[in-house]
């Protein structure tokens, strides 16, 4: 059986998220970053990572505005080239979980680690609702704004393990829901709906 073909709740998935300076991968960099496991339509509490990542410039003044972090306070922080083979390991035959993945994908890319089977929880919503981003509200389709309708606890934004718990459970939501309606059953399905724009739409939280 391909990978594609098995039962989506058969696959082995990691929820990611990355914090960063800004929306632009090929320049901006990342802060932090935090992953939780999946499989068999459970999140791993025990799998659970995160690091703080430190950059190399100084944040720009709307950086820090969000994250409420700057430069000089993660001067202790582990250097990228430190933090990247223990990212390699935790994302290692998983399908990648995020929500808007194109920043989580773009940054992946940029630090060489390959970009491995994506499920993006921005189209999953949207197909869910039968929206598209022509027609939908984009204020309802952050993460936070899924959270809250499907009852999940928002944790705390801007903190990347937090917010990469947070998608798993709205991913686990999403996907009964689709699978429920009969529109979803292997993880080729959910892979297909994950489709990803060669353009950002948004920038989504």
């Amino acid at each position: 059986m391909t990978q594609g073909a098995q039962h989506w709740q058969e696959a082995e998935y990691v929820a990611l998220d990355f914090e960063s300076t800004g929306m632009n991968p090929a320049r901006d960099e990342v802060v932090q970053v935090g992953l939780v496991p999946l499989a068999r339509r459970r999140v791993r509490l025990g799998g659970a990572w995160a690091s703080w990542v430190r950059p190399t410039r100084p944040f720009l003044p709307e950086s820090v505005a969000i994250h409420g972090l700057s430069a000089e306070r993660l001067t202790e922080a582990p250097a990228l080239e430190d933090v990247r083979p223990a990212l390699r390991e935790r994302l290692g035959g998983r399908v990648l979980l995020a929500h808007y993945a194109t920043l989580e994908r773009g940054f992946l890319k940029r630090w060489g680690l390959g970009l491995p089977p994506t499920v993006d929880t921005l189209p999953l919503a949207l197909a869910l609702d039968r929206q598209t981003t022509q027609t939908a509200r984009r204020d309802h389709y952050t993460l936070s704004a899924l959270a809250r309708r499907f009852g999940v606890e928002v944790y705390g934004e801007h903190d990347a393990l937090a917010d990469a718990l947070i998608t798993a459970q709205v991913f686990l939501v999403l996907a009964c829901e689709l699978e429920r309606e009969g529109r979803i059953r292997t993880l080729g399905d959910l892979l297909h709906l994950s489709g990803h724009q060669k353009r950002p739409w948004w920038s989504l939280g």
